[in-house]
């Protein structure tokens, strides 16, 4: 199948942007028939050369990046992504949804983007970092930079769990305020990190209940060790070290494995996911484009 992209009337997202910036959100259909949401924000005064292509994490909402958005295209070009998971997704036949698939959608968002090689930025949190990992070998053009919040080395699912889902999906209304409960109380370190809870409250809201037990099926037995050694972009890492749900040890074996990583702890994903977030994205790139001047 041709790709394309499939342009629709423009809903408001001035609350996701800096002022004066302007957007556009088209359906980029790739080679396997999917259809990806993708919104572009295109700052009135960009200040970077490098755009982002930013990649949420499992079935995320955009409402969770918003101050990161805000704070982004004050001066980047930001294309945000929403992978095949996600309830926005078009899908219409039989589709997977493992990681290495996401990567190749992602390489394949990219060379629609028509982003040219070392001219822009890869930036995921969570599943949507762990997919640019793995899709980073599939990039005809490779990245200025990576930026990874949090990404994912296993998905750690209890066995119950995935009998669970792999049944639950015409139950999710009742499933999910059992599935919020689980999370808040054995999870989510909900005392020191309660933004982690409301992150992940807002994707079991907005998540497609069929996608979601696909996806979960389909990820619960990838380990992404022996990905790590292809990246060879510079890469910056971050973690919020109070969180409990992602497994710090996997992310210190990341950032040990990673040919050129800097690592960054926020703390909390109130940092992480906060206006401040910009800043040190900023002086992350920054200081990189001043290494290059330098050489």
């Amino acid at each position: 199948m041709q790709s394309k992209a499939i342009s629709e009337p423009l809903e408001d997202l001035s609350e996701f942007c800096a002022p004066g910036t302007t957007w556009r959100q088209q359906w980029l259909t790739l080679s396997t028939g999917v259809a990806l949401r993708v919104v572009s924000f295109y700052p009135q005064t960009p200040r970077q050369p490098f755009p982002v292509v930013l990649v949420p994490g499992l079935v995320s909402v955009m409402l969770t990046f918003k101050n990161i958005l805000i704070s982004l295209t004050k001066h980047f070009v930001v294309h945000y992504v929403e992978t095949r998971e996600k309830s926005s997704s078009i899908i219409l036949q039989k589709a997977s949804f493992d990681v290495e698939t996401m990567g190749r959608d992602i390489a394949e968002v990219v060379s629609q983007l028509d982003l040219g090689e070392k001219q822009y930025i890869l930036f995921g949190a969570s599943l949507g970092a762990t997919a640019i990992i793995d899709g980073y070998r599939h990039l005809s053009r490779k990245p200025f930079c990576l930026v990874l919040l949090e990404p994912n080395a296993v998905f750690d699912y209890p066995a119950w769990s995935l009998a669970v889902i792999r049944v639950g999906a015409p139950f999710y209304v009742v499933l999910k305020p059992i599935a919020k409960w689980y999370l808040r109380k054995f999870r989510v370190n909900t005392r020191e990190d309660y933004e982690m809870y409301r992150i992940s409250s807002r994707a079991l809201d907005a998540a497609d209940p069929y996608k979601l037990r696909d996806t979960i099926l389909a990820i619960s037995s990838y380990q992404i060790w022996d990905r790590l050694a292809s990246v060879q972009a510079p890469s910056l890492v971050v973690c919020a070290s109070k969180d409990k749900f992602h497994r710090r040890e996997d992310i210190a074996k990341i950032v040990s494995l990673l040919n050129d990583c800097t690592y960054l702890d926020l703390e909390t994903h109130e940092h992480t996911h906060g206006k401040e977030f910009g800043k040190y994205f900023e002086q992350f790139v920054n200081q990189l484009m001043a290494k290059k001047k330098e050489k």
